[in-house]
């Protein structure tokens, strides 16, 4: 990649990796699913415009289905998942799992018949979800606690992105910014009422750090963050962009122990390494980096799914 392209996917990874940070400042303050609407509603207000300055606000009438179940299963869902989670683990727990959302990619493919099975992509899905269960491990002990609770909730919301890449790769056709503008609008009308329903009304004075980092949790994490990617993605391979996945745990982990003075335990670094590799296995950047420590011409990395 040239230097722009590496400082963007850089650039990319530091704001993704921040989001946990965010989240866990917020979410201390503000119930979980107002936190969720709120960015939402914020995120909706970058992209719109957005969307307008490139020439077209609305996604294709054939793509709207798209839309809003992407809306339900990349937005709602995992936000939610992940805000409530955060109530209870650490953010750099949260971001650790969230990397396994490559290898569910995969999985689903599989399941689906569009991918198919390889010895070293099994494996790297084995190794994947080994390092997940090293990650959770010291709480498998009492499955109905909330830190154990907590972290299957980030599992699902790392399964809901699995399916959401496979759903936008195969109906959700139209110009990036429009969809992500309609779908971070029609995600905002489905989670403020559930808000208001659920949490209700939020009693009681926000501190500044909480609304600073609420902000740009909406503005920077969700709406610079899409127009990034998709800038990223027009100039580079699916692979090259994917690297972003290694990324994101890693800076969430050191933002955590920095910034949060979160604990990091034997079993995080351990799962966080299988997680990586299985990831990397998947991809098949480990395939090619063996070919040429061989000697012989690296193998053509495969987009991911």
């Amino acid at each position: 990649m040239k230097p722009r392209e590496t400082a963007t996917l850089v650039l990319l990874a530091t704001i993704w990796g921040a989001a946990f940070l965010l989240i866990d400042v917020v979410v201390d303050e503000v119930e979980p699913l107002t936190v969720v609407g709120g960015r939402l509603l914020i995120a909706s207000m970058v992209l719109v415009p957005a969307a307008r300055l490139s020439g077209r606000v609305m996604p294709p009438r054939e793509s709207w289905a798209a839309v809003v179940a992407m809306a339900i299963i990349t937005n709602v869902l995992p936000f939610s998942l992940i805000t409530a989670a955060q109530e209870h683990i650490d953010s750099s727990l949260a971001a650790t799992l969230i990397g396994t959302m490559p290898l569910f990619v995969l999985l689903i493919t599989f399941a689906a018949g569009t991918e198919r099975p390889s010895t070293a992509r099994v494996l790297g899905l084995v190794i994947g979800f080994v390092g997940a269960v090293v990650v959770i491990g010291p709480d498998l002990g009492d499955i109905t606690s909330s830190n154990t609770l907590s972290e299957l909730a980030v599992l699902g919301a790392s399964l809901c992105y699995g399916i959401s890449a496979v759903v936008a790769r195969q109906w959700a056709k139209g110009p990036p910014l429009s969809l992500s503008a309609g779908q971070l609008v029609v995600a905002a009308a489905i989670s403020l009422p559930i808000a208001l329903a659920v949490d209700g009304p939020h009693v009681g004075a926000i501190s500044g750090k909480a609304i600073v980092a609420w902000i740009a949790l909406g503005v920077v994490c969700s709406g610079v963050a899409y127009i990034l990617f998709y800038d990223l993605v027009q100039r580079v391979t699916a692979t090259q962009a994917s690297v972003v996945a290694y990324l994101i745990p890693i800076v969430a982990t050191v933002l955590g122990w920095a910034i949060l003075g979160e604990r990091l335990g034997p079993n995080l670094f351990i799962g966080l390494a299988l997680i990586l590799v299985g990831v990397m296995a998947v991809n098949g950047v480990l395939s090619s980096a063996a070919g040429i420590f061989r000697g012989g011409p690296p193998r053509e990395l495969e987009p991911e799914p």
